[in-house]
């Protein structure tokens, strides 16, 4: 884990408001066991501001957590109504072998198998069928038929030579 907070980029939650007294009440976008538990570290993110917190004790009720971060007053947790809540990525699940998070693919560069350089993944787009993968010269369907080989170490993912894949300039 890095005390960098800037580095802090998986977003977890949003504060909805606050709960009792100085409690937190967070609106939670992920499912990880122990995620807001006591003990759990989360950046909070306000009108470009970051404050580490530390959860000290939290509970579950009506679909949001209630998270003890160490206020005293009420102002204290009414001024973080609205934040985003971060970890860092290193605090993720460890994924199974050939898996991995989508935002990992951001920044990946993109090149056919006859070396064509189509930039780098700048965006993706969730639809129905499949993600796209848009790049300044190419939007690539996230599927098999087009994908060659993704390599992380490199940044570098090889799709096939496709007519059509790469977008008029």
């Amino acid at each position: 884990m890095t005390d960098d907070l800037s580095t802090w980029t998986v977003l977890v939650g949003r504060v909805a408001g606050h709960w009792d007294r100085a409690s937190l009440k967070v609106q939670p976008f992920s499912t990880t066991p122990g995620r807001f538990a006591a003990g759990a570290k989360l950046c909070a993110v306000k009108e470009g501001k970051r404050q580490l917190l530390a959860v000290q004790d939290s509970r579950f009720k009506a679909k949001h957590w209630i998270l003890e971060v160490g206020f005293t007053q009420t102002p204290q947790a009414e001024a973080l109504k609205g934040a985003e809540l971060y970890i860092h990525p290193t605090m993720r699940p460890t994924l199974p072998p050939d898996e991995f998070y989508i935002d990992e693919l951001l920044g990946l560069r993109v090149v056919t198998e006859s070396g064509e350089d189509l930039g780098e993944i700048e965006e993706i787009l969730e639809t129905p069928a499949h993600d796209v993968y848009v790049t300044p010269h190419a939007m690539i369907p996230g599927v098999g038929e087009f994908i060659v080989k993704t390599d992380f170490e490199n940044k570098v993912l090889m799709v096939r030579d496709v007519p059509g894949l790469k977008t008029e300039e």
